[in-house]
């Protein structure tokens, strides 16, 4: 039976997109089921629901996450545990960043997604069911200005709502990157079943992120690394049991974000919104492409340089797109990881990596690449839909050559695919993972994202807010869900 131990932030360092003090302070703080009052009366043979909402720079999604309460048989007064039953996904477009120049239409997406959400919950449950949203790195690029309109909107959206419970003060926040990774790593081990009770020596796996607008990279502390400082600009220190995490973010390294710094549009800064009437060109995209390229709320017109098919001039342009790429990791001061560095050189990574890594085994632009491929990769996933494909940081720098030497220009993503793995390999080389590390993609689970670790955080942290208030006398039947909690000691989360 998987062994969650209750992971706690600390000295939480999250900068990614903030330009104040304010800012900092609004997101340092974890969610606080229990005294916002976001919590109910739970007993055994209960379900649980958390409803997050996922902001992202393409689209908001919803994610409702259902928990089953259940009491250990062998002991009826003993502890109850929580097993992960089931999670339901929703999604609208675009990203809330879209409405950065009217933010009154979020209050529009947000309702939609409460809308499709509750249609999935029993009515009687609904009011008992928390919701939170968290934006991520489309938020992060807005400036201070014209997030805090967009949240105030959704806070309010949330507040007025009466399909779900929100918290009184932590309903609508920005996450921060680290705060993003943190969690990512938490879905991520524990769907691996590296959370276990089973596994013994308790090792954990590195996790890396590539979302649109931003990477993520989150891993425990190699041994003699317990003591490295931390920087308070992209750090974030964990613990559980005992072990600490270094969590960490990279604005501008998303697959959306960096084609617009290859093509100029961005200078390293969240300036630059809107329609643009100009056309941007590369040499890193098909020199027939005529695309119309959307981001938050960006939109342009992208082109192909025109060039001649020599070996010189087709080298040349390999040359150029890896130098850009190179140049971008140097300005978002990527740094080497030691956890990637100095770890067992496999870094398990999700989100746009998974597709990218899947278009290698696919299009084979390199003949003979191994990327091997297996399912059922995740014990807690007993239909198979945890899926995985396993390639080397060398096979992945020579299949972006192969990719820039001939750019797709076809498909929604496929053309930016150069850009796309070019910043890949980039961000692995300064990271420190050598040409024989393995990259380790997975897919095919919606709960390979942050919001099960959110879920999972958010509802551990009410336990040990809740712990204070125990009393010796505490032997009712039902007893509130933050009671409950703060009986998993450690706290137990199975799955089916």
């Amino acid at each position: 039976m998987p062994l969650l131990p209750r992971l706690r932030a600390q000295n939480a360092a999250i900068s990614d997109g903030l330009e104040s003090v304010r800012d900092l302070e609004a997101i340092e703080n974890p969610i606080d089921l229990y005294h916002s009052g976001c919590h109910r009366a739970v007993d055994k043979n209960d379900t649980l629901r958390f409803l997050v909402l996922d902001a992202g720079s393409t689209g908001t999604r919803a994610a409702l996450h259902e928990f089953f309460v259940e009491r250990t048989p062998k002991s009826p007064n003993g502890p109850l545990k929580l097993r992960h039953l089931r999670l339901r996904r929703y999604s609208r477009k675009p990203g809330l960043s879209a409405f950065q120049h009217f933010p009154d239409r979020s209050r529009d997406q947000v309702n939609a997604l409460l809308a499709a959400a509750a249609a999935d919950v029993p009515k009687p449950q609904r009011a008992v069911t928390c919701v939170a949203l968290r934006a991520t790195a489309g938020l992060r690029l807005l400036d201070s200005g014209s997030r805090r309109r967009i949240l105030r909107v959704v806070r309010d959206t949330l507040a007025t709502s009466a399909a779900f419970l929100a918290p009184d003060i932590d309903s609508a926040k920005l996450l921060s990157g680290p705060e993003e990774a943190k969690f990512a790593w938490l879905s991520v081990n524990y769907m691996l079943g590296k959370l276990d009770e089973a596994n013994t020596n308790f090792e954990t796996v590195p996790v890396l992120e590539l979302g649109g607008g931003s990477a993520q990279v989150a891993y425990e502390y190699p041994d003699g690394e317990l003591s490295a400082p931390l920087d308070r600009a992209s750090s974030s220190k964990a613990t559980l049991t005992g072990r600490r995490i270094r969590a960490r973010s990279y604005l501008g390294l998303g697959v959306r974000e960096s084609v617009l710094r290859f093509v100029g549009y961005r200078n390293g800064k969240s300036a630059g919104t809107g329609v643009s009437k100009k056309a941007y060109n590369s040499s890193c995209i098909a020199a027939n492409a005529s695309l119309n390229f959307s981001f938050g709320s960006v939109t342009l017109q992208l082109e192909g340089n025109q060039r001649d098919n020599s070996s010189g001039s087709t080298a040349a342009t390999v040359k150029k797109c890896f130098a850009q790429a190179k140049d971008l990791v140097q300005q978002v001061k990527v740094r080497t990881e030691p956890g990637i560095a100095k770890g067992e050189k496999t870094v398990y990574a999700i989100s746009s990596i998974y597709y990218l890594v899947k278009y290698l085994k696919k299009s084979s632009p390199v003949p003979g690449t191994r990327v091997t491929y297996s399912d059922s990769v995740c014990p807690s996933e007993p239909r198979g839909d945890c899926k995985a494909y396993s390639i080397s940081a060398g096979d992945i720098a020579d299949n972006a050559a192969a990719v820039c030497r001939n750019p797709p220009d076809q498909g929604p993503y496929t053309p930016y695919y150069c850009i796309n793995l070019s910043v890949l390999s980039a961000m692995l080389e300064q990271m420190g993972l050598p040409d024989s590390g393995t990259v380790t993609a997975l897919g095919g689970s919606d709960n390979l994202g942050w919001t099960l670790g959110f879920s999972l955080d958010a509802l551990l942290q009410s336990a040990a807010a809740s712990a204070a208030t125990l009393t010796a006398t505490a032997t009712a039947a039902a007893v509130s869900m933050a009671t409950v909690l703060s009986m998993l000691v450690p706290a137990r989360i199975a799955q089916l």
